[in-house]
Order: structure tokens, then C-alpha cells, then sequence
């Protein structure tokens, strides 16, 4: 009895760390199947989901004259719009991608990439980056094929953009499903997270005054809205369509509202402006959602309350710096100034594009312009915030 509680007693102890085995001793896909098998069914269920609503509109239609392959062909120049691809039409382009719409694909994209992590195993960067690849190329694939044949005499997606598109949309979505799952995380100074993080909260302070600016617009001009939704008399299924459009495009206007915030504004056509000190818009799409523009210059109280959001914005971003002195802390605190410009640059890239010929096909904020103003903003009042909280 002595003897065995002495062996119980001396058995190692978990906790002073026996060697793991570097892998499951189950066997692991390699990534490349995975990644081939992620891409199929992303792509699969991205084409299904958006086709269903199309199909039902269709076949509820009683006025339309199309077929079947018309509708499924329909669904399939959807999925392509999703992923930024420009339609080409009788007259103009279709360019404006409902961002909305793009999510999409991109959740079920992380999902997939999520799954495949799990299934193959993934623990480094490198492996990583092949499951990423092993997504995005064959993903691209089944895109350049939809492309070729959702093409049709009326419209037609541009094949290269819907190669490229895609290729980003599943290496980015993917790459953020696997590391959501596996933890990895890149390795990073205490300054580089301080500068992600403030510039982030610059974009996010932006954002959200946008919104805001947006929905009060919009609750204002609600009879505008239904009157313009009541014009195109859509019917039952059209009017469903036309809400789950409006629903689509409510980060595009986001985005518009925070540049309009920042100060450029945005055009709907081409030698308009709607911003906060100059006012010029034409006439617009019937599309219940720009019921919220403004019908003249704002005015003068609201102008100054905007003014204040660019600087909320860089004072946020100035107080997430913790570099040593305030000489330090503002050179640090003025660059999340670019980065924050660049990151709504992209945004506003991605939430513009034509919307037809003639004159719209400027719609959506000038990017370049805006990521200057936004980069000018955040960065002095950041350096600012910085040295005047570093020297207290």
C-alpha cells in the first residue's frame, strides 16, 4: 500500500510541461485541398444565396418576358457585382457596388477559411498564406467562369475585373477567417498598435457621424422617400426588391456621409457636390435612399457642428499614443493622420462608381480628396493632443 501511494506521489506533474506532439496524430488535409474545397462551396453558396431572391422575384413577375436562364444569369451578374466588378450596359456602366451586397461573399468566405484552418491544421503564417492562396486562386476561377457566361447582348461583366475582384475579396476573407480561428497574430510594437489603433478610432468616429448624419437625413425626407418608391410602382415583389436594394447600399451612403463630414463632400453626376459649404446636385436616380440629400447648403449651425467631428476624431486618435515626451508622442500622433486618410481613400474607392452614362458616371466621393483632407485633419489635431497630454 506504502508503495503505491510513494508511485502516485512521484508520477510528473502535468504542469512542469511534457513535450506536446507538434501535430494531431490524426492525419490533417493538406491546404491546398482544403483551400480548393473552401473556394468551391464559398462560391457555391455566395451564387445560391443570391440566386434564390432573384429566382423568386422572377417566377412572382407576371410582366416579365425573360426565361429562366435570363434570371439565373441575372443571379450570376449579382455575385460579380459583389465583388466589384463593372457591368457593362447599352449606353454606360454599372460600377457602383452595393456594399452591402459585398458582405456577402466575404462572410462566407471567412467561414470557409475558418473551416479549412481547422481541417488542415493551420499554425503558422507561411501556412497561412498557402491556404490563402488555395482559396483565392481557384475562387477567382469559378469568377472568370460566371463572368463568361452571365455575359449577354444587353450586359456584359468586365472578366478581368471580376478575376481580379474575386482573387482579393477570397485572399482577404479567407486570411481573416484563419487567423480569427488559429490566433495567430503578426508580431508588432506597442507603437504600431498605438498608430493602428488611433487612426482606427479616427475612421470609426467619421464613420459614425456619417451614419448618423445620414438616418436623421433621411427620417426627415421620409414622404420624399415614399413618394419616390411609389413612382417606379414596383409592385409587391418589385418593392421588396427595391427595399432589400436600399439595405445594400446603406454603407455606401455611410461612407458618403463621412466624406461629406470631412469636408469634399461627394457628387451624384458629373459637376455636382453636395459637402457642407457648397451645394450643386442636379437631378437624381428614383431610388427612395437619396431622399436624404440635402435640397440646398446646409445650414450654418450644422456646418459648425461638423466641423467639430474631424476634430473629435483627431483628438481620440492623439490620445492613443503613449510614446515618451511630447516631442515622441506628436511625431507618432501626427502619423495616424495618413493612416487614417488611406483607409478612408480605400473606403470611398470602394463605395463609388458609375451609375449609367451621361452624367452619372461620377457618383460617390472623390477618394484622393478626401484621404488628403482626412490624412490633414487627424494628423495636426492628433500632434497636437498628443504633446499637449504628454506634457502634463
Amino acid at each position: 500500500m506504502t508503495d503505491t501511494l510513494d508511485r502516485n506521489l512521484e508520477r510528473p506533474s502535468l504542469r512542469a510541461g511534457l513535450p506536446r506532439p507538434s501535430r494531431p496524430t490524426t492525419p490533417q488535409r493538406h491546404p491546398l485541398t482544403g483551400g480548393l474545397t473552401a473556394a468551391l462551396w464559398a462560391a457555391l453558396a455566395g451564387l445560391v444565396a443570391l440566386a434564390v431572391p432573384v429566382l423568386v422575384a422572377w417566377a412572382a413577375d407576371s410582366r416579365s418576358g425573360s426565361g429562366a436562364g435570363d434570371a439565373v444569369r441575372a443571379a450570376g451578374q449579382l455575385w460579380l457585382v459583389a465583388h466589384s466588378t463593372t457591368l457593362t450596359v447599352s449606353g454606360g456602366a454599372l460600377g457602383l457596388s452595393p456594399l452591402g451586397l459585398a458582405a456577402v461573399p466575404f462572410l462566407l468566405l471567412a467561414r470557409a477559411g475558418a473551416h479549412a484552418a481547422r481541417e488542415c491544421d493551420v499554425r503558422t503564417w507561411r501556412e497561412l498564406g498557402l491556404l490563402a492562396g488555395a482559396v483565392a486562386a481557384p475562387y477567382s476561377v469559378v469568377a472568370a467562369v460566371v463572368a463568361s457566361l452571365a455575359t449577354t447582348d444587353a450586359v456584359a461583366p468586365a472578366p478581368v475585373q471580376a478575376l481580379l475582384g474575386s482573387l482579393v475579396v477570397a485572399a482577404l476573407g479567407t486570411s481573416v477567417g484563419a487567423v480569427r480561428t488559429t490566433g495567430l497574430r503578426p508580431q508588432v510594437s506597442a507603437r504600431v498598435v498605438a498608430l493602428v489603433r488611433g487612426a482606427t478610432s479616427a475612421v470609426l468616429v467619421l464613420l459614425a457621424a456619417g451614419a448618423v448624419l445620414g438616418a436623421v437625413s433621411l427620417l426627415l425626407h421620409l414622404d420624399d422617400a415614399a413618394d419616390l418608391a411609389r413612382a417606379s410602382a414596383p409592385g409587391a415583389v418589385g418593392g421588396v426588391a427595391l427595399l432589400l436594394l436600399g439595405l445594400a447600399l446603406v454603407p455606401n451612403a455611410v461612407v458618403f456621409g463621412a466624406a461629406w463630414v470631412a469636408g469634399p463632400g461627394f457628387a451624384v453626376g458629373i459637376g455636382t457636390v453636395v459637402a457642407p459649404l457648397s451645394h450643386e446636385l442636379g437631378a437624381v436616380p428614383a431610388l427612395p435612399l437619396l431622399a436624404a440629400l440635402p435640397s440646398g447648403p446646409a445650414p450654418v449651425l450644422l456646418v459648425v457642428a461638423v466641423l467639430a467631428v474631424p476634430v473629435l476624431a483627431g483628438v481620440l486618435a492623439g490620445r492613443c499614443m503613449s510614446a515618451p515626451g511630447p516631442l515622441l508622442a506628436a511625431r507618432d500622433a501626427a502619423l495616424t493622420g495618413p493612416l487614417a486618410g488611406a483607409a478612408m481613400a480605400l473606403l470611398c474607392l470602394l463605395a463609388g462608381g458609375p451609375l449609367g452614362d451621361g452624367r452619372l458616371t461620377e457618383v460617390g466621393p472623390t477618394a484622393w480628396l478626401v484621404g488628403l483632407v482626412i490624412a490633414a485633419e487627424v494628423g495636426v489635431v492628433a500632434a497636437a493632443t498628443a504633446a499637449l497630454r504628454h506634457r502634463r
